[in-house]
């Protein structure tokens, strides 16, 4: 009876066995949907209408939208004379713009972050595909991951403001894929040309982004595939010389004190680095590498208070390093692109949290990496089975820190935290422009693009942005002669500012010059700011 049995139970398993496997690949299949499905339910669920140009960028951005949808070319509208602009790149305001021309504004705006919802459930079905297929994850780990990046309070944030970091995210992820793809089998010069385009074109979302074609020609060089990083080169360069001509051609056209938040990127750096020379790049260097050891502890520390978040954020760190060691031979170009995209980061003298969140699910990538190879570590030596288990507390340390993060971001709808403060800081000065200006006026105002898009107002920043204030704050009498160069260059009317420094540079020019040209008379007090008329004889 058993000898009967026996083969009937051999096949009977073997039948269970081929239907789990069946299950297990249909999973896996669907699983970056699924990924991406619960993304784009969740962000769109959260994304509510804001006042676009709090941050100054997101409202740069709709104003090229806006600029672009009714035919007035790339060019700064808030800005008298309209002139060409050569500051942002210019893939997301063209995806703008086409969002714009479906509803009115400020109706289209909830159009637009439904696209940034869109996009971040691309990333998401992006980076679990690229996790399972290049780095040999299950799916469901794979997902997992992804899930848990991109709805962490950094990407809820970003993707819930018209900002750019989202859509990069979204290219970046399936771009990484492709190019770890065309490492392994060679490749005709089409191909690789169209390779360095691809590279390139994330430059033309995010100015960083041009990392990307260096990491890919990097690690062809590694590889002694001399000619393929040429053609990865020449191939980004079909992209990004016409923008960079584009920028050369037309940046002069502004101002001084508008170029920092105008102008051309590199010539802001440029000309942070001559004026502060090497104290510049040392300090900004320091600086972000504590900003940016602050912003990981953050994010994983199960006790957010004294001196608890640094054993997390080292412990992180150190995940990271073995993480980018792991994953190093399945997928270098990853690797040599975070690493270059990190140098990047903190040398640029600018505050590093939107460089590190716009990867974040990168960065969870290389932790996770690193955590997984030190909890199966398994050494051969007894007296190192105590190593062994401190180390796996120390991820599991880690783990309970992102829980406790996710629980606190989503109990405490801790996205809407940014444009509820920068609200309630820019509301005095809305209110009185509102209520004191014509539409015909030109005004100096903090947050100018906000201005422009809700009362129409054109209008301009008070003070210059540069590079070197990054560390050391800007004087008034460099305020002022900024403000100076302003009221004389453009017909401005009034100076609305809730920013002290501003409101102090601004009544120096109190008194009545004729040499000067013009007078910068306090009409109203605005909490720490104040509002002024210029007059002029």
């Amino acid at each position: 009876m058993s000898a009967a049995v026996a083969p009937v139970a051999v096949e009977a398993e073997s039948a269970a066995r081929d239907v789990a496997s069946s299950l297990a690949e249909r999973i896996g299949a669907f699983a970056p949907f699924l990924a991406a499905a619960l993304t784009f339910a969740i962000a769109a669920s959260i994304i509510a209408l804001y006042p676009v140009g709090i941050f100054h960028d997101d409202g740069v951005y709709l104003i090229l939208a806006k600029a672009l949808a009714n035919g007035h070319g790339y060019r700064y509208l808030n800005i008298p004379g309209a002139p060409v602009a050569t500051h942002y790149p210019p893939v997301y305001p063209l995806l703008l713009a086409v969002l714009w021309k479906l509803a009115p504004f400020p109706d289209n705006i909830t159009i637009i972050l439904l696209a940034n919802a869109i996009l971040l459930a691309v990333t998401a079905w992006g980076l679990t595909r690229f996790v399972s297929r290049t780095l040999g994850w299950t799916p469901s780990a794979a997902a997992a991951l992804a899930l848990v990046g991109t709805l962490s309070l950094p990407l809820l944030t970003l993707a819930t403001v018209a900002l750019s970091e989202v859509c990069f995210l979204a290219l970046l992820v399936p771009a990484l894929a492709r190019c770890e793809r065309a490492l392994t089998a060679p490749r005709s010069r089409a191909h690789d040309i169209a390779m360095g385009m691809l590279a390139g074109s994330l430059a033309l979302v995010r100015t960083h982004g041009v990392v990307l074609a260096g990491a890919l020609a990097v690690v062809l060089v590694y590889r002694r595939e001399w000619r393929r990083a040429l053609l990865v080169i020449a191939g980004s360069a079909v992209l990004l010389v016409p923008w960079q001509l584009w920028i050369a051609l037309n940046d002069s056209v502004l101002p001084e004190p508008l170029r920092g938040s105008y102008g051309s990127y590199l010539g802001w750096f440029v000309d942070g680095v001559t004026h502060g020379g090497w104290p510049q790049l040392i300090g900004t260097v320091l600086r972000n590498i504590s900003e940016c050891a602050a912003l990981i502890a953050d994010r994983f520390a199960l006790w957010p208070r004294g001196v608890w978040p640094v054993i997390p954020m080292v412990v992180a760190v150190f995940c990271l390093a073995v993480g980018a060691l792991r994953l190093r031979p399945r997928a270098p170009v990853t690797v040599v692109f975070g690493a270059a995209y990190m140098a990047v980061t903190l040398v640029w003298p600018f505050a590093s949290w939107r460089f590190l969140w716009g990867v974040w699910p990168l960065l969870l990538l290389f932790v996770a990496a690193g955590a997984e190879t030190i909890v199966r570590w398994r050494p051969r030596a007894r007296s190192l089975a105590l190593v062994r288990f401190a180390s796996a507390a120390a991820v599991g340390l880690l783990l309970a820190g992102v829980v406790r993060d996710e629980w606190a971001t989503f109990s405490g709808r801790l996205w809407v935290s940014p444009v509820r403060d920068a609200t309630r800081n820019i509301a005095p000065a809305m209110r009185w422009i509102s209520k004191n200006t014509r539409p015909s006026d030109v005004v100096i105002a903090d947050a100018e693009p906000l201005v422009y898009l809700l009362t129409d107002r054109r209008a301009i920043p008070p003070v210059a942005f540069t590079a070197t204030e990054y560390l050391t704050p800007r004087s008034r009498s460099v305020d002022a002669a900024a403000l100076a160069e302003l009221v004389r260059r453009y017909p401005v009317r009034y100076v609305v500012t809730v920013v002290p420094s501003t409101a102090a540079a601004a009544r120096t020019f109190a008194t009545p010059s004729t040499a000067r040209g013009f007078t910068i008379r306090e009409t109203d007090r605005l909490g720490g700011g104040a509002a002024f008329e210029v007059t002029r004889p």
